[in-house]
């Protein structure tokens, strides 16, 4: 049941041409930062993993605000239940960003835009980055769409100052008292990942891994937080109608 909601759910937002814009971008973004040779491997690659997870907020908030009002509602009763309906949203947002995940990590190597050979170790842990700062944007998108917030100039106001905060966590956890410091992990963990991709050399892989796991948690947590708080207020609205 849940992938004919899927496939309906892209398929009706790609009629709308409202995913021109993001798409675009993330596109875009990718062929310019290999607009030359030769490139670092994962310098490169953590560059374009942080614009995709602009970009995956960007279409994410994008494609929950055309999903609204009556539609979402038939939606919701031939889905079976608001919780697949909104598992079902947050995975269609998923299926399309991982395709530019695929584009960011294939292109430069399709293109030999690397200044070396790249091994199977920087393509697996390249692709992961990218996937996994991708689903964090889609998740963080999901706070911010208009149903949750109805003044979306100021949605988008503050979903890019979460998104600035959140590449610049680890700048701002230099900026803290020693003992503070360990609220930046607070932060959605772009920072992180991409330090990890920066660093990599000298991080090693297992630390490479960890970082990964953490903001695959990270984001399902605040898909979890979502869905839960989507629910209790689907259900407090036809308890406020009563009284």
């Amino acid at each position: 049941m849940m992938m004919p909601l899927i496939r309906y759910m892209i398929a009706n937002y790609t009629r709308s041409y409202r995913y021109f814009a993001p798409v675009a971008f993330m596109l875009i973004s990718v062929v310019f930062i290999y607009a030359y040779r030769p490139n670092p491997i994962m310098d490169s690659y953590a560059v374009t993993a942080a614009l995709l997870f602009i970009g995956s907020a960007w279409l994410g908030m994008n494609f929950l605000n055309h999903d609204q009002g009556r539609q979402a509602v038939l939606l919701i009763v031939q889905s079976g239940s608001a919780g697949r309906y909104y598992i079902g949203q947050y995975l269609a947002i998923i299926l399309i960003v991982m395709m530019f995940s695929l584009f960011a990590v294939g292109y430069p190597i399709a293109a030999n835009m690397f200044d070396k050979p790249i091994t199977m170790s920087e393509l697996v842990i390249g692709y992961s980055a990218h996937a996994v700062l991708s689903m964090l944007g889609a998740s963080l998108s999901m706070y911010f769409q208009s149903g949750w917030m109805e003044n979306q100039g100021r949605a988008a106001g503050l979903l890019l100052l979460v998104m600035i905060v959140s590449l610049a966590g680890q700048s701002l956890g230099n900026q803290l008292p020693e003992a503070a410091s360990l609220v930046r992990y607070l932060l959605p963990p772009v920072w992180l990942v991409t330090d990890m991709m920066v660093n990599a050399p000298v991080r090693g892989q297992a630390v490479q891994i960890l970082a990964i796991l953490y903001a695959w948690l990270y984001s399902l947590v605040l898909l979890a937080v979502y869905v839960w708080c989507a629910l209790r207020r689907d259900a407090a609205v036809p308890a406020q109608k009563g009284g």
